[in-house]
């Protein structure tokens, strides 16, 4: 009986070429956009190093200055007494912020008064966004950098495909060293194996490689970079003063499970509300900021008034494109369906006088439905490698690299089994409770 039916299937899609043509191209692109999209997002915000703990982490991106004021709000009220308006005037007084300044935190405030923060299990101190202009071999090199402290490389789990990091006591005694991606040990050396104890002069410093990571495939700031430095060997100038708040530092601090960052935050708050400031005429208030990597992904893609709501604004913005992409197609197959049906009432009315029962045309077109859909599987199973390969190729994301994933694939091809199968069931449901007449008379005409 299956194998009837399969012999149908293919005959029948075969048949009406256009329609079947539309139809594998809505699953295939489908899938497609699925796997690839499902790939970025994977690639963005799965566990995988060296971010394996990021649900853990807390990212110290911005600290904020304000001054806040108490200004008197006046609320007047009015009420109709024995036909006669009253006013009544409430007097309340509220904080009002006259001014703010906002940025990275100075190292300053950091060190002094971040090391001690409650429910902190790791952390670290680190100046990211560094770019640099090197020139080997009458050839002109990009690199990112990123300061970092000794812990960085306990927060962060990278990959060290050889050597090993800095030590606290090296980066107190501001060694020149130096650790370095797989792609810029290939960029400026030439190869990778036989980096080590190799220099790479930066900034007009001579740094010792003592060791190489793997490129990190993500575009989060406070791990993507092709060297690493330690953080003593920056400029004394971007230390500032003893009583500077801002400056080009940032922190992520881990907390020992997820329910810890509660513990976190709800220090840091206090630190903020009791700390003193040096310029209180100017700002009297410190506000830290401290966001959940979700929190701080989404802030940078939609500037929203707080991370929060740009996180909501994100997570509704990819519904909406999963639930498009997937509904689409489906809508279309339903309605090729429909048409694809109509026009074989006359056959279906032909197998029901030959004694073919509802159930019977039910099942055969949900087959044809499913063979189509595992055959625009292949073929979206194919554009997807190609898709992923193409933009990886081309470094169209930068660092950022996609892979395939078999499990997403397998759930994405469920879904469009699914809305296959149901795209079939409904308007075959209803052509089978056509009577034998009617169908055969829809020929005729």
């Amino acid at each position: 009986m299956i194998k009837n039916y399969f012999k149908l299937a293919l005959k029948v899609l075969a048949r009406k070429k256009f329609f079947t043509f539309i139809s594998l191209f809505g699953i295939s692109f489908t899938l497609m956009i699925l796997m690839v999209l499902t790939s970025f997002l994977e690639n963005e915000l799965g566990k995988h190093a060296p971010l394996s703990d990021k649900d853990k982490m807390l990212f110290l991106e911005y600290v904020s200055t304000k001054l806040m004021v108490l200004d008197t709000v006046f609320t007047i009220d009015s009420t109709l007494i024995n036909g006669q308006i009253q006013y009544d005037t409430t007097t309340t007084f509220e904080e009002d912020q006259r001014s703010m300044s906002r940025s990275s935190y100075s190292f300053n405030l950091l060190d002094k008064h971040l090391r001690t923060v409650q429910g902190v299990d790791k952390y670290t101190f680190y100046s990211a966004g560094f770019t640099y202009n090197i020139f080997k071999n009458n050839k002109k090199l990009i690199l990112d950098g990123i300061y970092t402290d000794a812990a960085y490389w306990k927060v962060f789990d990278f990959k060290f495909l050889h050597g090993i990091p800095y030590t606290e006591q090296e980066v107190v005694n501001q060694a020149q060293q130096a650790v370095i991606t797989e792609k810029a040990a290939l960029s400026y050396f030439g190869e990778v194996s036989n980096v080590l104890n190799k220099e790479i002069i930066i900034e007009k410093k001579h740094y010792t490689v003592i060791g190489i990571v793997a490129t990190v495939p993500t575009s989060q700031n406070a791990v993507t970079a092709d060297v690493f430095l330690p953080y003593t060997n920056m400029p004394n100038y971007f230390f500032g003063g003893p009583q500077d708040l801002l400056g080009p530092f940032n922190a992520v601090l881990v907390a020992k499970d997820v329910a810890g960052r509660k513990i976190i935050r709800d220090d840091l708050e206090r630190i903020g509300n009791q700390y003193i400031m040096p310029a209180p005429k100017n700002y009297n208030k410190l506000e830290i900021d401290n966001l959940t990597f979700k929190e701080s992904y989404a802030a940078a893609i939609i500037d929203q008034e707080t991370p929060q709501i740009s996180l909501r604004y994100a997570k509704w913005i990819l519904l909406s494109l999963l639930s498009l992409f997937i509904l689409l197609p489906t809508l279309n197959l339903i309605n090729i369906n429909i048409s694809r049906i109509l026009e074989r009432a006359a056959e279906i009315g032909v197998r029901k006088s030959f004694g073919a029962t509802d159930r019977q045309i039910l099942l055969q077109f949900v087959f044809e439905n499913v063979i189509l859909t595992i055959i625009g599987g292949i073929i979206g199973l194919v554009l997807a490698f190609l898709a992923i390969y193409l933009i990886n190729e081309s470094e169209v994301l930068t660092n950022t690299q996609l892979h395939f994933n078999a499990r997403i694939f397998f759930y994405s091809l469920l879904i469009c089994l699914g809305f296959g199968i149901l795209s079939g069931l409904i308007p075959a449901y209803r052509i089978s409770k056509i009577p034998i007449v009617d169908s055969l008379k829809q020929n005729a005409m």
